[in-house]
């Protein structure tokens, strides 16, 4: 039974609320009904859905009970002004209705960031850095556009003076939090955390209204906020009838611009308030912010630079060998004989592996991998500063030497001995031909085709001169 009294009170209050407020329905002898223990009974409803909530996931549960303290702190400090406030001509500020309304924002800050850690799976560092800087974003822009305006006319005591300032800067740092959180989701935060959003930012709003309001008349006061309230506390209160499982995932296929959007867009209002500053209009509290967004920006951008330059070697590199594959060489090859002159050649050397197919077939694929994981080891060794070595086949090697034309035989013949193997009833060698840019080729379709040439013909004159030789005869050892 519980449930349904809930939802009575919560929606059913809510419109109430809503149709004397926004449209005078009811007149003048609602107002107190409105204003007082009806618009009270909807927040109670509310913190006693969360606390409900709190029963149904246990990874979740202290994160509700924290979400529904903060919200039974809010009814509380209602249920004083009601009762005493309301009824005062000279009512003290603060009063203990501050000390209550000022709770719900710790309590609220944990309740979320429990509920966050409950149900992040593997978040994309990329969404984590994006919510970073739209919270700081947001965080600098409320600083500059309301803190500033309200402590600007803020006048009083000590304690006064605190107790106003405390609203505004715990709604930024709750509306900096959720928009944070709205851009970890990907801006996709699905319907239990969009409700749970919509209502803390409802109340955010209302807040804000209510302040401004209150100072120099900024914002026209009145009744008409009342129901802002009302559907913050309809929102986070519905979630009682929510689905239980909706969790923080990483999306997957996040566009470069969809990547640019949040650090583009932030960076642009920083870059507005820091003129803003310039022209000393914004206090030291919205600089330090601004310029902590703007390190989250760059940060941002470099992570994003570094994870890309990670991505381009993976796709440039060889899995089994770490050398460079395919790919690899055929961008580094256009843009070496681009530079190569006859004072400072290139050469490309290309390799076949003699024998490896019948080791591969006679000992197993596992084996023959090992062996080329070796082989490729010895590569690079042999090479060493002359250049740099790509696996291009199963059993094919490709060097493009950047060193002095004089040591390209020598380097030939080091690759050479490191891409041949011997053991007990095995023999691997290699075979391979060279070609030279820009004195034998002009182009790496051309130079790739004279040193294939060449190889293969190495490989003809080496079958020729053994005639009928048998090839070994190949023993597994262990």
């Amino acid at each position: 039974m519980e449930a349904p009294i809930l939802a009575l009170v919560l929606f059913g209050g809510t419109a109430l609320v809503i149709l004397h407020d926004w449209l005078g329905i009811g007149g003048a002898g609602f107002d107190d009904a409105a204003g007082g223990y009806l618009y009270d009974a909807v927040v109670v409803a509310a913190g006693i859905a969360l606390l409900l909530r709190s029963r149904a996931i246990e990874a979740e549960r202290w994160a509700w009970c924290l979400l529904g303290a903060a919200v039974l702190c809010w009814a509380a400090g209602e249920l004083y002004w009601t009762s005493f406030i309301l009824p005062d001509p000279s009512p003290p500020y603060p009063s203990p209705a501050d000390v209550a309304y000022l709770a719900f924002y710790p309590l609220a800050y944990a309740g979320l960031a429990l509920l966050v850690r409950a149900r992040i799976h593997e978040l994309d560092w990329r969404l984590w850095t994006d919510g970073l800087i739209a919270a700081l974003g947001t965080a600098a822009l409320g600083t500059a556009f309301v803190f500033d305006f309200v402590a600007d006319h803020t006048s009083g005591g000590a304690l006064e003076t605190a107790t106003t300032l405390a609203y505004p800067l715990g709604d930024i740092a709750m509306l900096s939090i959720l928009v944070g959180l709205v851009a970890m989701t990907g801006w996709r935060p699905g319907r239990t955390w969009s409700l749970l959003l919509l209502g803390l930012a409802a109340q955010v709003v209302a807040d804000i209204a209510y302040t401004l309001g209150e100072t120099d008349g900024v914002v026209p006061p009145g009744s008409w906020i009342d129901p802002i309230y009302l559907i913050s506390a309809a929102c986070v209160g519905a979630l009682l009838w929510q689905p239980l499982t909706t969790s923080i995932e990483s999306r997957d296929g996040l566009s470069a611009r969809r990547e640019l959007v949040v650090p583009a867009i932030v960076a642009g209002v920083i870059v507005g308030l820091f003129l803003m500053q310039a022209a000393g209009s914004t206090s030291g509290i919205s600089t330090l912010l601004g310029a902590a967004t703007m390190v989250a920006v760059i940060a941002r951008l470099a992570l994003s630079a570094r994870e890309n330059r990670a991505l381009i070697e993976q796709v440039r590199t060889d899995t089994l060998t770490g050398l460079g594959n395919r790919g690899g060489l055929q961008v580094d090859l256009r843009e070496r004989c681009g530079r190569a002159t006859a004072e400072a050649p290139l050469g490309v050397i290309l390799y076949d592996l003699n024998g490896f197919k019948r080791y591969n077939d006679s000992f197993g694929h596992p084996e023959g991998d090992e062996l080329l994981v070796r082989m490729g080891a010895r590569l690079r060794e042999a090479i060493g500063g002359d250049g740099d070595a790509y696996r291009i086949g199963g059993d094919e090697f490709c060097l493009l030497l950047t060193c002095a034309p004089e040591r390209f035989e020598a380097v030939e013949r080091r690759a050479g001995e490191a891409l041949s193997a011997d053991g007990p009833g095995f023999s691997v060698a290699s075979s391979w031909g060279a070609a030279t840019v820009p004195a034998e080729a002009s182009d790496p379709s051309e130079a790739l085709r004279l040193a294939d040439v060449r190889m293969y013909a190495r490989k003809e004159a080496r079958r020729l001169a053994s005639p009928g030789a048998p090839e070994p005869a190949l023993e597994r050892t262990v």
